[in-house]
């Protein structure tokens, strides 16, 4: 009886555990995968051909360089590197070659870390060192 009872349970779980419920269309590899829309990776980067960091942002994530409030609001900041630039213009001094990543900040999270000039949200480049 013990027998036929863990046999029992082996079948069962082996049912259970198999098959993994894939999808049986095909996949399809030509478009990568976008991940997050505040931050773009150096893998969808290197799907695409762009010249710079401005290129790049325009292309993939164009909300990002929106200033998020109402009128009057100050523009989205930049850092390369966690090093203040000037303004978004910045973006296109950078090789599309050399960038890691291009993450958003938002505005809550940019004033904690960089003070209260940054109500519009913060683009953050990280470069290949």
């Amino acid at each position: 009886m013990r027998i036929a009872l863990v046999f029992a349970l082996g079948v069962f779980l082996a049912a259970c555990g198999g098959g993994g419920g894939g999808s049986s269309q095909p996949t399809t590899t030509s478009r990568p995968v976008r991940g997050s829309s505040d931050l773009i990776t150096e893998a969808e980067i290197s799907a695409g051909v762009y010249q710079n960091a401005l290129e790049i942002v325009q292309n993939l994530r164009p909300n990002m360089m929106r200033p998020r409030s109402g009128a009057g609001a100050q523009p989205v900041r930049l850092y390369l590197d966690d090093v203040r630039m000037n303004d978004l213009s910045g973006l296109a001094t950078v090789p599309a070659g050399r960038v890691r990543e291009i993450r958003f900040i938002n505005a809550r999270d940019a004033t904690t870390r960089w003070g209260t000039d940054h109500d519009s949200g913060v683009i953050l480049v990280t470069t290949k060192r």
